[in-house]
């Protein structure tokens, strides 16, 4: 017993030391240090200074180019949850009694959401040019990876006395699925999907800065032309689509509760 603890013990101490020395490899790597950071305040002051007061003449345009990155976002991740939907069954052990369609649909989720938004931007910029048409696809490539990730894992946690249940009555596969599985993992679903909305207005933003449309373009061209002005108009006008689009999504899911718990 004693020998036990001993060796619990070191193993502690050498994850410790071992987590401190990977730690101290990445400071010294990426040169990060608090000197460094008290040599940049003069120069962050300034920048800052130079953003007042906010420069609101191209206003119409920068809303405009808001909600363009807003449309991105809808659209994007609309089209990953219904492509994330269906996929998402054949990834879940408990449905998918195929492993090499299970291992299949588990890799091509892996690949979409492995690779950034901004690097799927940049490839699908690349092909079909300048605009939010890319940025469109790029975001829907990786929310069909991260949802479909997360749909099936919800999937494989249902309870599955009630699948047997639904199964004893002669039900086939696709009324198990309708009946049994989805009524329980229809909030996290919609849950996953509004988180998504939300993170996906904040990816749109930064694929505009690879040419993907949207108000990440404006943003890039202000910062390029030096005017700071316009680059802190902008960046309220993204906090404050930020604010608006976690609020409703705040209420949709307040709502969701509601309903559920009526029925």
């Amino acid at each position: 017993m004693k020998l036990k603890k001993l060796k619990n013990k070191y193993k502690g101490l050498f994850i410790g030391l071992l987590i401190v020395i990977i730690y101290y490899w990445a400071i010294n790597g990426t040169n990060t240090s608090p000197s460094n950071f008290v040599k940049g305040i003069p120069f962050m002051m300034d920048f800052i200074g130079r953003m007042f007061p906010p420069d609101i003449s191209n206003l119409g345009t920068f809303l405009l180019k808001a909600l363009e990155t807003l449309q991105m976002a809808i659209v994007g991740s609309t089209l990953g949850a219904l492509i994330a939907l269906p996929l998402s069954f054949l990834a879940a052990r408990n449905i998918m009694s195929n492993k090499f369609v299970y291992h299949s649909v588990r890799s091509i989720f892996d690949a979409c959401r492995g690779i950034n938004e901004v690097v799927w931007g940049l490839i699908f910029v690349s092909m079909v040019g300048l605009g939010p048409f890319p940025g469109v696809l790029a975001l829907t490539v990786h929310v069909t990876g991260a949802l479909g990730r997360y749909f099936s894992e919800s999937i494989e946690t249902v309870d599955p006395e009630v699948i047997k249940a639904i199964i004893s009555t002669g039900a086939n596969k696709m009324q198990v699925i309708t009946r049994g599985i989805f009524p329980q993992v229809k909030p996290l679903f919609i849950n996953y999907a509004l988180y998504y909305l939300e993170n996906n207005f904040r990816a749109a933003t930064v694929l505009g800065l690879v040419g993907a449309g949207g108000i990440g373009m404006e943003l890039l061209t202000s910062m390029r032309l030096f005017r700071n002005q316009e680059v802190l108009t902008i960046l309220i006008i993204m906090v404050l689509m930020v604010t608006v689009i976690d609020r409703f999504s705040a209420y949709i899911r307040k709502n969701i509760v509601k309903v559920e718990s009526l029925e």
